[in-house]
């Protein structure tokens, strides 16, 4: 769907992104007059040149209509008509600005992503922004770097992890070692769908 992106679901133990998924963006439908009423047309995603996914469409005076074919979890493939209304909402300067209705919430949005067989907003799909991520990722290799420094070990992750120190009590070795281990397995599971959602654009 031109500059609308590609992507398919990614599970681990980190939030799914926006940019993993497929999306649809008034915005861009808008700027490539796809709005108007009675206009019909297809929106498709790629990855890296192959196409990984598309939808028909239709536009009424307050909605568009969405059809697709969806393959359930047996395998079987069935259609899908969604219905998703527009609001409208006056711009500072003039005229008006369009807004999707998440068809889950009601919530105004600009953007809708693959729920599965429906799309809905991110926030019903709990997902989250790649730069948030990035900076849970700092957060984290900070948390693990200042535990080992506090056993009396080197920040970096790639030495080994410090035994315990002479005076400390093992429960609470333990436990930092503990919040260290988690701190380190929730940064590279972060890491390893960052370089998977970045395999996935064009």
């Amino acid at each position: 769907m031109g500059g609308c992106g590609s992507g398919n679901y990614l599970r681990s133990t980190s939030k799914s992104t926006t940019e993993s998924q497929h999306r649809i963006d008034i915005r861009w439908m808008k700027q490539q007059g796809c709005l108007r009423p009675g206009n019909t047309g297809i929106l498709s995603w790629s990855s890296r040149g192959k196409k990984t996914g598309s939808i028909s469409y239709r536009l009424e005076a307050n909605y568009m209509v969405l059809n697709y074919r969806q393959r359930s979890r047996n395998g079987e493939w069935g259609a899908v008509e969604q219905f998703i209304r527009f609001e409208w909402t006056p711009c500072n300067f003039g005229g008006q600005r369009t807004w999707f209705l998440c068809p889950q919430c009601g919530k105004r949005v600009a953007i809708l992503y693959d729920a599965g067989k429906y799309f809905w907003c991110r926030h019903c799909l709990d997902l989250t922004y790649a730069c948030q991520q990035e900076s849970r990722v700092f957060r984290m290799i900070s948390k693990a770097q200042k535990i080992r420094e506090r056993l009396g070990g080197k920040a970096s992750l790639s030495h080994s992890f410090p035994g315990k120190p002479k005076n400390m009590h093992w429960k609470t070795y333990r436990r930092l070692r503990g919040e260290s281990k988690q701190a380190e397995a929730v940064t590279w599971a972060l890491i390893n769908q960052s370089i998977e959602n970045e395999g996935l654009w064009v």
